[in-house]
């Protein structure tokens, strides 16, 4: 896949169906709260590791800021903040819901490899699940460099190549067993037909990354220093995991927390510009 072809597809992908989902009506105060609630059902780690709480009187920069919903956390955290997203249905989105919930914000259309902010711009930037579908993201790292103060810090979520879903559910379950892997002749492949919700069929790049490698990649920018974590487990997300389920002890929050920093599905790598 060209670079275009990936920046397309995300386009493509995000314009028909916007990134994470609720039920009313897209732009109003309700499906916005919706989404809100919908993301912490999901993944009620996200908030804390994000650092909405401690954003106060920071400019914060969200990369990749889909409708909005980490937006509205800094916002509503008391910090001052600014998303780009590259699907222009995204920063639709976006901008109607925190125009509906009352929070100030601004959200451009752009590319994180080529974002139209003078240097050393913002306290903090977030970019939450974005990162894995950007074709250079070494590109993408050093804009986000470039767009932090001294003594910044850059927190991002990407997906986890030694993560429990990979392992057993895209490359064991799809990739082998369903014989994906033999039909597209790579991982990346088998991830860019499965992974992300689509109802028209589109392909976004999907890409992943050991926590060694997130690590690495931030390092060669600049950052320090750095460190990485891994958080969220469901069954619902392994072979056979609904059988899993039915087993009390293992359906209990630590058991899930304990699988989540072992073998969670996300690497949260954070970083100082010195």
């Amino acid at each position: 896949m060209t670079e275009i072809d990936a920046k397309l597809a995300a386009v493509e992908c995000w314009t028909a169906d916007p990134c994470e989902w609720a039920q009313g009506e897209p732009g109003s105060a309700d499906y916005a709260e919706r989404l809100v609630q919908t993301r912490a059902a999901y993944a009620p780690w996200m908030a804390d590791e994000l650092g909405y709480g401690c954003a106060r009187g920071l400019d914060v920069l969200d990369v990749g800021s889909g409708q909005g919903i980490d937006l509205i956390g800094f916002a509503r955290a008391g910090a001052h903040v600014t998303g780009i997203d590259l699907t222009p249905r995204h920063v639709e989105l976006a901008r109607a819901h925190l125009a509906s919930l009352g929070l100030s914000g601004e959200v451009v259309d752009g590319d994180a490899e080529r974002m139209p902010f003078e240097d050393a711009s913002f306290d903090f930037v977030s970019s939450n699940g974005v990162l894995h579908h950007t074709p250079n993201v070494d590109i993408a790292l050093r804009e986000i460099f470039r767009v932090l103060r001294p003594g910044g810090t850059a927190r991002i979520l990407l997906y986890n190549k030694r993560s429990w879903h990979y392992l057993l559910q895209q490359v064991l379950w799809r990739g082998l067993i369903e014989g994906r892997l033999r039909k597209e002749g790579s991982m990346e492949g088998v991830l860019s037909d499965g992974v992300e919700r689509s109802s028209i069929g589109a392909r976004p790049l999907v890409r992943v990354y050991t926590p060694r490698m997130a690590k690495r990649l931030l390092d060669r920018t600049g950052f320090s220093p750095t460190r990485t974590r891994v958080r969220h487990f469901r069954w619902v997300d392994v072979p056979a995991g609904h059988l899993a389920e039915r087993i009390v002890p293992l359906r209990s929050d630590l058991v899930l927390k304990i699988l989540g920093r072992v073998g969670g599905w996300y690497v949260i790598v954070e970083g100082t510009k010195p």
